[in-house]
């Protein structure tokens, strides 16, 4: 385990699933594949520390969790960070600015490289 690690798994029910663990500072999110196992982590958890369980998680670390039940048991879900990109757009001031209507440097079916560099005025570097 380096000192940096955030992310972890681990059995802690013999011969159950494993649970998978993410923390950062006293931010924690936790799944599994079995009820009991989180349940089980949750008491575990709790014995050592005031914990608030806040229920199925919807956004960590700038991440937006979309979840979707499906009707044969299964969940999936959705990850983002459009939000995370909409606050930065605003705080920058970005937001008022108008959508650029220049192509990207990359045109579907070419190698980047192939691409002819389009040099700049020094006075439209700053508009960029």
């Amino acid at each position: 385990m380096s000192p940096n690690s955030c992310l972890f798994n681990g059995n802690i029910i013999e011969g159950g699933p494993p649970i998978y663990i993410a923390i950062y500072v006293d931010n924690i999110i936790y799944f599994s594949t079995s009820d009991s196992v989180e349940k089980k982590f949750e008491e575990l958890l709790g014995n050592l520390v005031s914990v608030d369980f806040m229920g199925q998680v919807s956004h960590f670390l700038g991440i937006e969790f979309a979840w979707q039940h499906h009707p044969d048991g299964n969940i999936s879900v959705s990850l983002t960070q459009q939000s995370f990109a909409e606050n930065l757009i605003e705080s920058l001031g970005f937001d008022t600015l108008n959508a650029s209507s220049f192509a990207t440097p990359y045109r579907s079916g070419l190698p980047i490289d192939s691409i002819p560099t389009e040099v700049l005025p020094a006075s439209q570097h700053d508009a960029l």
